[in-house]
């Protein structure tokens, strides 16, 4: 580990500036920082901080990890950032990134062939020898295109071997570094890990921040609204029996917890009694005393004491039943008869209406109030069938007589 430090320490020396080279500092001292510590270690704002970071982040010299951590009498959580040093990551960095500029400086390999050795100095083109074999001059090859002579350098693009060799030199210490490293084992670095061996910051009485509470993000928990603290089941209970069904002690508990049910979802006095006579309604039907019996001989047959208030109650309402029947049909034999006579009386006398003359009474009712006989009226001069006069003739006569439309 102690290499692996050295390495970092050595690159940010020296290919970086001086705030970034506190910052790795930093980091490596403590091992994880919150970004409000490190901007005070720092002595500048986290505005700030955020740009040094995110260019060292892009360099894999430090990693950013986002935490949800609760405030003191704030419920809703809040994204505190934190930086830390993956070791693995940052050396594999390194390893990438000398690699890539010994490359750059070794230049790309060309063929003999397409090497381009004659240049000119007047116009900067550059020829390969079999470009300017046909443009020869008294003094050497002529330029294509401005027509002087070409210089010729066998070495202009043979890969930079002095610029390579200067590059080795200046990465030695990386280059000793890092042979060393791969013989030995970097340990695994993670956030958990960095927080666990983190050291405190020490604060001035004047620059206190509230203390935060991380969010437990590890606990299989279901998903809910944030502020609830009831989100899941918190205990289970599991009871195991041996015999053979319920026990009477359970019997007896889902007994008392259905007459519990019962009582709360019983109607009030109001809704199920009667608020003239006071009579309640359910035992009116003969399927809700049916019902009511039928309970009462299965809580006896379990061994549930019968209640003689309640018998007696069910066969008052049997009676009452059975009175109510006998006297419905008692009305209906005596009773039907007449009114169906009286229905097709009525019916007759709505079909026909007496017309009373000049001085007859209303109604068929004279002066005293007594009813007058209904008599036939005729005209003078007008004879009936049979020889009878106007005053004459028997019932039978009567019901012969013709009368005329007026």
């Amino acid at each position: 580990m102690d290499l692996a430090v050295t390495l970092i320490k050595s690159v940010m020396r020296a290919f970086y500036p001086t705030r970034d080279i506190l910052v790795v500092d930093a980091l490596i001292l403590h091992e994880t920082l919150r970004d409000d510590d490190l901007a005070y270690l720092m002595a500048i704002n986290t505005k700030d901080l955020h740009k040094i970071c995110g260019k060292l982040r892009e360099d894999r010299f430090l990693t950013v990890h986002t935490r949800q951590e609760l405030r003191p009498g704030n419920p809703r959580p809040s994204n505190r950032t934190w930086y830390y040093i993956n070791y693995r990551h940052t050396i594999d960095a390194i390893k990438w990134r000398v690699y890539t500029i010994d490359k750059e400086v070794q230049g790309s390999s060309v063929a003999v062939n397409e090497k381009k050795e004659y240049f000119c100095t007047f116009c900067k083109a550059e020829w390969t020898a079999m470009e300017v074999l046909d443009n020869v001059g008294p003094n050497g090859f002529l330029c294509h295109r401005c027509h002087h002579t070409l210089t010729f350098e066998a070495d202009r693009n043979s890969g930079g071997h002095e610029q390579s060799t200067r590059l080795n030199d200046q990465f030695k210490f990386i280059g000793e570094l890092l042979p060393k490293i791969d013989v030995v084992h970097i340990p695994e670095c993670d956030f958990d890990r960095a927080l666990a061996k983190a050291r405190p910051v020490v604060r001035d009485a004047t620059h206190q921040r509230a203390a935060t509470i991380p969010v437990d993000a590890g606990a299989n928990r279901p998903m809910a609204v944030k502020g609830l603290t009831n989100t899941g089941p918190q205990s289970i209970a599991v009871n195991i029996s041996t015999a053979e069904g319920p026990s009477e002690i359970e019997k007896e508990a889902e007994r008392a917890r259905k007459e519990k049910i019962a009582r709360q979802n019983a109607l009030p006095a109001w809704m199920s009694n009667s608020t003239v006579t006071g009579e309640s309604f359910a035992g009116v039907a003969d399927t809700s005393a049916a019902t009511a019996k039928k309970e009462v001989a299965e809580d006896a047959s379990r061994g549930r004491p019968e209640d003689s208030s309640t018998i007696a109650q069910i066969d008052d309402i049997f009676e009452k039943l059975k009175a109510d029947q006998a006297v419905q049909r008692a009305r209906e034999e005596n009773g039907g008869g007449d009114e169906e006579f009286g229905s097709e009386e009525e019916d007759d006398e709505d079909e026909f209406e007496d017309v009373p003359r000049e001085g007859e009474p209303l109604n068929g009712l004279d002066a005293s109030g007594e009813r007058v006989a209904k008599r036939a009226k005729m005209e003078p001069g007008l004879k009936m069938e049979g020889g009878i006069g106007e005053d004459g003739g028997d019932d039978e006569e009567d019901e012969e007589v013709e009368f005329e439309d007026v």
